[in-house]
């Protein structure tokens, strides 16, 4: 079953980082680097990959998606999916990404969308 984090650890040191790798924290329970937890990509039972991806200018943030097969041009790696608003941060637009994955079944991929 996916777990689908609303936000990251709380003692993470990536906050409103992209990198799906956590470093781990020296003198806790999560002493390793390991799997974010709270950073992924999900896919829907048509295929389509959605994730998060920054603004033109890099400022704001929001869910994109990509349909099977669809290549990316220059920067642009997905559509920006209308349904959630641009957010100030990685960390509220990834809780919007993983709120709607679990409100609507979808599953977490292991590999970064096909750019």
């Amino acid at each position: 079953m996916p777990e689908y984090l609303k936000s990251r650890c709380c003692m993470c040191p990536q906050k409103n980082d992209s990198s799906r790798i956590c470093p781990g924290v020296p003198g806790t329970p999560h002493p390793d680097p390991s799997r974010c937890r709270f950073v992924k990509f999900y896919q829907d039972k048509r295929g389509w990959q959605y994730f998060v991806q920054a603004g033109i200018g890099g400022n704001t943030f929001k869910t994109f998606y990509r349909k099977p097969g669809k290549a990316g041009k220059g920067l642009i790696r997905g559509k920006c999916w209308r349904s959630v608003p641009w957010r100030d941060s990685f960390d509220e637009a990834q809780t919007d990404l993983n709120t709607e994955a679990e409100k609507s079944g979808w599953e977490e991929i292991n590999d970064a969308p096909a750019y």
